[in-house]
């Protein structure tokens, strides 16, 4: 899978290698957080936007992408924000800006109230949050993962293609952004890993945060998309509403794919986040 600039490398994180995809040198560190089913390439168009003014890593979650588990590590939220902290200190990282998006952003929340010391800033693009997940096509997926784990991985990710498609706004971006997504899944073993992801999905973890987003007191950034029927436009403006200070920026012309569809209003999210911290 290919990066239009910086570097990719593997970080052993304890339970299992994180695959990073570097970019830039210079200012604040921004680690930015892919969701379900996707991967770090999720970012693809908004690194080379942030990179000139921020060291930013992109991250595989561990089971996702090119990262290597080590056995069958925990795959839920708090497991992955917290490894995501690991990483922060393999990388002599004080703290970073993190943005996520879809189970990303729930993984940020989860590290900006637990680990407030690590995060210098907050930003959340059509995120789960509260009880408003997990979406219904993603539910779906869930309530078929005994099935799901048995498929041969082309029936698996030709199955992914369609369903995920429906979660762009602009077709013409689509396509390319689909084959990063789709292929990690294509590979030995991958129904049964993303079946296990989907066993793992479970609300309590945002609700168990949300009465502590009030307490944040780091720049926070929230980017929703208008036309995204999987996550309700409604909790964007309730985190927005709830975190002290918090921009809300609503994209008319995106679906539950922000970074894909409009990855210049994501950059410009990510930049203020870096311009305040």
């Amino acid at each position: 899978m290919d990066v239009p600039v910086g570097s990719t490398r593997s970080i052993d994180v304890g339970d299992g290698r994180l695959h990073v995809w570097a970019a830039g040198d210079a200012g604040p560190t921004v680690l930015l957080v892919h969701g379900i089913p996707t991967n770090h390439l999720l970012w693809h168009d908004v690194v080379p936007a942030v990179a000139g003014a921020a060291r930013v890593l992109a991250v595989d979650m561990l089971g996702y992408g090119d990262s290597e588990p080590a056995g069958r590590p925990r795959v839920d939220l708090a497991a992955q924000a917290a490894r995501l902290v690991r990483l922060l200190d393999v990388l002599e990282v004080d703290r970073a800006v993190v943005v996520g998006h879809d189970l990303g952003g729930g993984v940020a929340q989860i590290m900006a109230t637990s680990a407030a010391d690590r995060v210098a800033g907050l930003g959340v693009v059509d995120g789960v949050c509260y009880d408003g997940w997990p979406v219904p096509l993603v539910r779906a997926m869930k309530a078929a993962w005994p099935v799901l784990a048995q498929l041969p991985p082309p029936v698996l990710a030709a199955g992914l293609r369609p369903a995920l498609r429906t979660l762009f706004a602009h077709q013409d971006r689509a396509t390319a952004f689909l084959d990063r997504f789709v292929e990690p899944w294509s590979r030995p073993g991958g129904p049964a890993l993303l079946a296990r992801h989907l066993r793992s999905l479970d609300s309590v973890y945002t609700q168990t945060v949300a009465p502590f987003l009030p307490r944040l007191t780091v720049p926070a950034e929230v980017v929703w998309g208008r036309l995204d029927h999987q996550l309700k436009q409604e909790y964007g403006q309730r985190l927005a509403d709830d975190i002290p200070g918090a921009r809300l920026t609503w994209v008319d012309d995106a679906s539950h794919f922000v970074p894909a569809d409009r990855p210049d209003v994501v950059a410009e999210a990510v930049l203020r986040l870096v311009a305040r911290a």
